[in-house]
């Protein structure tokens, strides 16, 4: 009987389990413009629909879709400089990390330097909020727009059609 009932409590658990599976948004086309905004300004957790996730499981969920971003809408030669500066400057960190030599933190200030010089700087007060973007959009378009049920694709492409 307490064997039976082990097992029934396991059956229970492991099904309950399966049930309660983790999902979260993996396409453009799938998550929202609000949601999408919100990650990029560093809350990633606005990636899960379901479930618990680890950072390092949102983190690479938001890589995916970023490169999917760039892939369907392209990038300036600015953001491409300074993903290079930073990747250079990973790579001579490391470097330097090994070999503990005057040569290698030499390549790397100058790396750090390089990094420092092609960073993006914000001007918060210039830039425009999410629904500004969507005011200016939907007059140009002449029909309304969700940003909570918007795709990101959509939004993205509407705005490189019409901005």
């Amino acid at each position: 009987m307490k064997n039976n009932l082990l097992n029934t409590s396991k059956n229970f658990l492991s099904k309950l389990l399966l049930s309660k599976k983790k999902r979260a948004y993996e396409s453009l086309e799938e998550i929202p413009i609000a949601k999408w905004w919100s990650v990029c300004d560093g809350e990633l957790t606005k990636l899960i629909i379901d479930g618990g996730f680890t950072q390092l499981e949102l983190y690479n969920i938001y890589i995916k879709l970023l490169q999917d971003y760039y892939d369907a809408f392209g990038t300036t030669e600015q953001h491409k400089a300074f993903v290079n500066a930073r990747y250079e400057y990973a790579c001579k960190l490391a470097e330097y990390i090994e070999k503990q030599d005057g040569t290698s933190k030499m390549f790397l200030l100058i790396a750090k330097q390089d990094l420092k010089e092609v960073t993006p700087t914000t001007n918060k007060g210039k830039e425009l909020s999410l629904m500004e973007i969507i005011v200016n959009l939907e007059k140009s378009l002449g029909f309304s727009l969700d940003k909570n049920t918007l795709s990101t694709y959509k939004f993205y492409s509407y705005l490189k059609n019409n901005g």
